[in-house]
């Protein structure tokens, strides 16, 4: 026992000694069982990157941190020299007082165009903000393309949204069909600067069906169609003659003159759905199964090759 606190306090002394000499021991050595595990091992990604798990899943980033990818102007050629910026890792639309209500940096589409499809974002609103993110579009050169819109906008002092109600509220149909109660935001009022100022939402377009997702929770879901068109027309949208009909869509995202952020825009192309409402058959005995029939989606189509000259 003597020889025992003899090593145990000659190893103190030795270790005073070094601390003195400006020399700090290392630490002890942690096990590996012990060591947490990287970020990537557990799916997590940090903004605007795709884990491991999301690249399997056939995940694609549409802006990185620092460059777009897959994204261009609509009203103008260059976003980036127009209004629109890419500070700290955002996609930042800021604007002056000069510049309030008025159209600066201009929308900005996708290059492609998508047919069933899942896409991600992200959003930080200010003061009275509103943009949106439009899909199932029609477009006209130089103008806003029209189509169904995923409502963004400032729910508290925006009075376009307070006048409104529900069908012009953060996550809506704009003007069609409101969200549920679970329609809930991080950051409810922009002035308040508590909590996370980042919202997450989630558009997901598949055979006729659509849903509209707000920080996890799906919040609406509907299906394209003439019942869409008269809900739009008994809410006194005026929509044309292919607003609400299923097809290859580019997807907008929206300058309607006020400032606000985006960042983690990510897109997943989606198998086509099953035909949903087809009469059931009655079998006949000994004849083979029919399979159902799916509804051809045109973007995953193998390209042809170009004839040669």
């Amino acid at each position: 026992m003597h020889t025992v606190r003899s090593l145990f306090t000659a190893s103190l002394l030795s270790a005073s000694a070094l601390a003195q000499n400006g020399v700090i021991p290392p630490p002890p050595t942690v096990e590996p069982s012990l060591t947490p595990a990287p970020v990537a091992e557990l799916g997590l990604a940090a903004p605007n990157a795709l884990s491991a798990e999301e690249k399997a899943q056939g995940w694609r980033l549409l802006f990185d941190g620092m460059k777009l990818i897959g994204l261009r102007g609509v009203q103008r050629t260059d976003i980036l020299f127009a209004g629109w910026k890419i500070e700290a890792g955002e996609l930042k639309l800021p604007k002056e007082i000069k510049d309030a209500d008025r159209m600066t940096g201009g929308d900005i589409i996708t290059s492609e165009q998508y047919y069933d499809f899942d896409f991600r974002f992200e959003w930080k609103a200010t003061t009275s903000a509103e943009s949106g993110v439009r899909y199932l579009v029609t477009e006209m050169l130089g103008k806003s393309p029209e189509g169904l819109e995923y409502q963004i906008i400032d729910d508290v002092h925006n009075t376009k949204g307070l006048k409104g109600g529900g069908i012009m509220r953060t996550s809506s149909l704009e003007g069609v069909i409101a969200p549920g109660s679970n329609a809930i935001l991080r950051t409810a009022d922009p002035l308040e600067r508590r909590g996370d100022p980042w919202n997450e939402g989630r558009i997901v377009v598949q055979g006729n069906h659509v849903q509209h997702w707000l920080n996890g929770a799906k919040v609406l879901e509907f299906d394209l169609g003439p019942s869409l068109r008269n809900s739009a027309a008994g809410n006194g949208l005026r929509v044309g003659p292919t607003w609400g009909m299923k097809r290859l869509t580019r997807i907008a995202l929206l300058d309607q003159g006020t400032e606000l952020s985006y960042r983690n825009l990510k897109i997943k192309v989606l198998s086509p759905a099953a035909v949903v409402g087809a009469r059931p058959v009655t079998p006949i005995p000994g004849a083979q199964p029919v399979q159902p029939v799916l509804p051809v989606n045109p973007y995953l189509l193998p390209k042809r090759p170009l004839a040669p000259r």
